[in-house]
């Protein structure tokens, strides 16, 4: 009967069972038992049990009316039924989730949006709480104890952290290194990356935050570095004893007069000075890499260093013909004299080595904003990787230059590869001095062309250069008229310094040690330009640079103890429109300003189009107001340019090279992340969504285009 209960799709009901309960599925020690009723528990077609009924109380058999009500049970059976299972299911997937989670070498915190809590820490998380040695008073609120600052020594707010803003972008955060503090100063580096949890309709209910512990690697890579410095080193003392030896020897020879050993004892001299300049090399790298390699800039002229670099190179290279183009007028650069030619030295040998000795080596320095560009093209048999962009970047050189320093773990091959090491060294070299080197490869004629950057000094023949604070004993020309500059430094005698320096220059200076009266002056003032030593007070500085540079649109140029590409996106990101590292020299300084005031001017007017109205936007270029939705908007003097070139050539794509170029000069090709802090700064005053754009489109891969009104 059980059985027969099992196939059919309806209930069974019986009024006269009494006897062989076996017959109705039962053990023959079951009860006896007169009436029956029998109902499927069905879920969406699904048998998934039965309700058995027997012996009705107080009536001789089962009605319609228990059927019904038994139908009515097992429908609400069947319901429980369901969900526990989905939840056993859940809870099984769950399980095995956090047990992958639990054995990951990264930790990982979820965070619930909607409860706003942590919703969940796997071990690795928790033995990297456990390192910090917190009491347990401060577990309960741990990230309110805890401080953060970024790899620089900036502080930073939990509102800063990637999994904060991840939640309130709604996009993923990739890997920023961030130290995370405990109140008794024990501190770990890390890598956070977040990102956000959709529900079906599209809200954020929770964000993922990955934590990488970077303390292994990083005192993998400080060994590394040391124990190459230290190899490099130790070579050294090999080699000059062949040195010498070879030298000894062949004087020797030489009395005898024999060809063959000649040769010989000339190629071991030969490559036992490759072999040293390549170790130098090395070591320098290892300074690149720790920091501890200094430059000492001078003014240079072009001209001479490159005839003088090239003489020196043709002199040991015969064969090879150098062709120069360089123009006269060119202003004066902030070179160390000795490493610039040793990069110029290395290049001219590289790329001698892959030239055709029939075709000449051409070397060209031509004006590139406030830089110098200096390039070395040639012909040669070199072969182009598939893979490689016609248009590469400074990290990103051609075949010939293929074996490049990337991390310490290729070191060692690089010390076998000559061409390697040098490029490296000369990148290193051309970085420190705050100039840039970029390959592009012509393949239809077959000729690659290095070029790399260097900053200027203009009316270089006027001005004694020397590192800050010294001063130069002639005045700078002045400007057609006289410009006030509002200039905040902490630092005493710096800003008598920085106050000379503009003085001698032309400039009138409206000055303040603290960073309160930054607002007052500019709008009492009426600067046309801010100069803000942000060094140490970071966060107070930005915030005052919010309130004094945005609603003026006064371009602002800091003063910055790093240069590392996230501390001076963090600065372009608050304002700035120029940065410059101290220490610098005067007339660094003032080519600085000249450029950043002659971008401003530049983008101020637009020909022809004095108006631009979409949307709900309304740009007037003669007043430089912008308002959304009848508001006024205030923009900073690059986000205004930005805004401006993007305006100019509605409905057109313009390519993230073109911005750069256009809105802060040659100088900075390639800093697509410097473009996307803008953009975003943008679309974020304009009321424009990034996923669904009304004004300001990205043309992936492309650049950006601003729609057609």
């Amino acid at each position: 009967m059980l059985g027969y209960l099992n196939e059919i799709k309806g209930p069974v009901r019986l009024k006269d069972r009494v006897a062989q309960p076996e017959y109705a599925g039962l053990q023959p020690e079951h009860a006896l038992f007169e009436t029956f009723l029998g109902m499927p528990i069905c879920h969406r077609d699904e048998r998934i049990g039965s309700i058995c009924l027997v012996d009705k109380d107080g009536g001789p058999e089962f009605t319609d009316e228990d059927e019904n009500i038994a139908a009515m049970f097992a429908a609400r059976a069947a319901s429980i039924i369901a969900n526990a299972r989905r939840y056993e299911a859940e809870h099984s997937a769950k399980a095995d989730l956090e047990t992958l989670l639990d054995i990951s070498p990264m930790g990982v915190i979820v965070f619930d949006v909607r409860g706003g809590e942590v919703a969940y820490m796997n071990q690795e998380l928790l033995r990297l709480i456990d390192t910090l040695e917190m009491p347990e008073s401060s577990m309960d609120n741990v990230f309110e104890v805890l401080s953060f600052r970024r790899a620089d020594g900036r502080e930073v707010t939990y509102m800063d952290l990637p999994a904060t803003r991840a939640l309130q972008i709604g996009e993923t955060v990739p890997a920023e290194e961030i130290v995370i503090q405990a109140p008794n100063g024990n501190a770990i580096t890390t890598l956070l990356s977040a990102a956000p949890i959709f529900s079906e309709s599209g809200e954020i209910v929770s964000v993922v935050s990955v934590v990488q512990d970077m303390t292994s690697l990083d005192d993998l890579d400080r060994k590394q570095v040391e124990f190459l410095a230290m190899v490099s080193e130790e070579l050294r003392t090999p080699l000059i004893s062949i040195k010498g030896s070879a030298a000894a020897l062949k004087d020797i020879v030489e009395s005898m007069v024999p060809t063959e050993p000649l040769q010989l004892l000339r190629i071991i001299d030969q490559q036992t000075d490759l072999m040293r300049s390549q170790l130098n090399s090395l070591i320098e790298l290892t300074q690149f890499e720790t920091g501890k390699l200094s430059v000492a800039t001078e003014s240079t002229d072009v001209a001479g260093l490159i005839h003088q670099s090239c003489g020196g190179f043709l002199r040991d290279h015969s064969a090879v013909t150098v062709q120069l183009d360089i123009p006269a007028g060119l202003p004066k650069i902030l070179v160390d004299k000795q490493r610039m030619s040793q990069v110029l030295h290395n290049l001219l040998r590289q790329v001698a080595n892959h030239s055709n000795e029939s075709l000449p080596i051409k070397v060209a320095a031509s004006k590139m904003g406030i830089h110098v560009a200096i390039s070395l093209s040639v012909a040669g048999s070199f072969d182009r990787p598939a893979d490689l962009p016609r248009e590469a970047e400074h990290d990103a050189p051609p075949l010939l230059f293929k074996q490049i320093a990337r991390s310490h773990d290729k070191f060692v091959d690089m010390a076998s590869q000559g061409e390697g090491l040098a490029y490296s060294f000369c990148r290193g070299v051309i970085e420190a001095h705050g100039g840039r080197i970029g390959t592009e490869v012509d393949e239809q004629e077959g000729r690659l062309t290095m070029t790399f950057t260097l900053p200027s000094v203009e009316d270089a023949d006027e001005i004694q250069l020397s590192a800050m604070p010294r001063i130069a004993s002639e005045p700078m020309p002045a400007p057609t008229d006289k410009t006030q500059i509002l200039v905040s430094i902490e630092e005493p005698e710096l800003l008598r310094t920085v106050r000379r320096v503009l003085l001698d220059a032309g400039y009138g200076t409206v000055e303040t040690f603290g960073l309160d009266e930054i607002e007052q002056l500019a709008s009492s003032e009426r600067p046309k330009l801010i100069l803000l030593d942000i060094a140490g007070r970071e966060e107070a500085s930005f915030r005052a640079l919010r309130a004094a540079g945005k609603p003026l649109n006064l371009p602002a140029i800091v003063f910055c103890d790093r240069d590392d590409e996230e501390y001076v996106v963090r600065a372009f990101e608050m304002g700035a429109d120029g940065y410059m590292v101290k220490p610098f020299s005067p007339s660094e300084l003032i080519a600085r300003i000249r450029g950043t005031l002659r971008r401003s001017n530049a983008g101020g007017k637009p020909a022809g189009n004095r108006t631009f109205q979409l949307g709900e936007v309304a740009i007037n270029f003669d007043e430089r107001t912008v308002n959304v939705s009848g508001q006024p908007v205030q923009l900073t003097a690059t986000e205004y340019k930005l805004l401006t070139e993007l305006c100019n050539s509605a409905g057109r794509v313009l390519t993230q090279d073109m911005l750069l170029h256009k809105v802060w000069g040659p100088g900075y090709s390639g800093e697509s992340q410097l473009l996307r802090s803008y953009i975003k700064s943008l679309r974020q005053k304009l009321r424009d969504n990034a996923r669904k754009p009304t004004y300001i489109f990205t043309e992936h891969g492309v650049g950006y285009r601003m729609a057609r009104p």
